[in-house]
């Protein structure tokens, strides 16, 4: 969370390997091809798409604000999928094989998982899964007292669309967070578990002193500073929402569509007791939390800590890695990799 506020303060049913299907209950927007367009409004379009997707699917309204000026841009799929309460979950499929459900960090979008060469080239063998969390993107905002815990039902409601009985899950930065509470609550579903870059949790009984201090929204507000205590988060958040609709590009643009209560919800729910408990994820080696050597102080000191409260899981340090080190084409090639490993 802490790398993408400082940019922008700056400025499955095939033998088991997850093949996307779309049921015709009509809960669910069926998949498309994205639109190139900088336009933040929905634009219904329809096409048809490879064999994956059936022909039953009814078509998403959805807009997919993808930077095109990369020639060799991956051409994901995409939809939307109509929770129970009526809000509504954004994603988009690419590459075929193992299911990987993958979240994005703070001020982010699912767009965050496209490398400029297509999966199946840079990781064959595995299908990405990448959602707008709720109040990004295309997602409808999180509703009042939202938790992990019922993201963790939001996924499953989306994976029981896709016909995903066993799936991966991922979470970068802010994302890990929600990835993990995923291992927690969904043990019979979820078949391994990467946090990468993840924030740990500052209000655990146990977390050490040292975590605590390196959350510098913790701080006091100053005006050279990241600290928010006496500060509406709010104010933060609207003033990184307008810098990135008028000077970030389509895919930053793309990320605070939905407004900025996504990025709310992820300020509050790093900073309070978190709904699930690390200690229930029982992955073992299947579950691993990466950091970069070179990665931000608080998530250099929170990683081990995460590796600590859950048993038996796998600690890996990825050398000279940043904050960002999964776009890295091996680094996260390296992550999905070892997911499949274990599915």
């Amino acid at each position: 969370w802490m790398w993408s506020t400082r940019r922008a303060l700056g400025a499955a049913t095939a033998g088991g390997l997850g093949v996307a299907t779309s049921t015709s209950s009509g809960e669910c927007g069926g998949l498309r091809r994205p639109t190139f367009s900088t336009n933040t409004t929905n634009t219904p379009q329809s096409s048809q798409f490879s064999s994956q997707i059936s022909q039953n699917s009814s078509i998403s309204s959805m807009n997919c604000a993808l930077l095109c000026e990369v020639s060799t841009a991956p051409n994901p799929t995409c939809g939307t999928c109509k929770l129970p309460d009526g809000r509504l979950l954004a994603y988009h499929i690419e590459g075929t094989g193992v299911p990987v459900i993958c979240f994005h960090g703070m001020g982010s979008s699912r767009f965050t998982w496209l490398g400029e060469k297509p999966l199946n080239d840079s990781c064959p063998g595995v299908q990405i899964i990448a959602i707008d969390r709720p109040g990004y993107g295309g997602s409808t905002p999180p509703p009042f007292g939202y938790s992990y815990s019922e993201f963790a039902q939001d996924v499953a409601v989306l994976a029981d669309h896709l016909n995903l009985p066993r799936f991966c899950v991922a979470g970068h930065s802010s994302g890990g967070p929600y990835a993990l509470a995923c291992a927690a609550l969904l043990p019979d579903r979820v078949a391994a578990c990467a946090a990468i870059a993840s924030d740990a949790p500052y209000c655990h009984p146990d977390a050490p002193k040292e975590l605590r201090e390196a959350d510098s929204f913790a701080l006091r507000a100053t005006p050279e500073g990241d600290g928010l205590y006496g500060k509406n988060p709010r104010e933060l958040a609207t003033s990184m929402r307008n810098s990135s609709l008028e000077n970030g590009g389509p895919i930053k643009a793309h990320a605070w569509r939905s407004g900025v209560d996504g990025w709310l919800c992820d300020f509050t729910l790093e900073r309070i007791p978190w709904s699930f408990c690390l200690e229930d994820i029982k992955l073992g080696p299947k579950m691993t939390v990466w950091v970069g050597g070179e990665d931000l102080e608080a998530i250099k000191i929170g990683s081990p800590f995460l590796h600590k409260c859950i048993a038996g899981s796998k600690f890996v340090v990825v050398p000279g890695g940043d904050h960002g080190f999964k776009r890295d084409p091996v680094n996260l090639a390296n992550i999905l990799n070892e997911m499949k490993s274990h599915f």
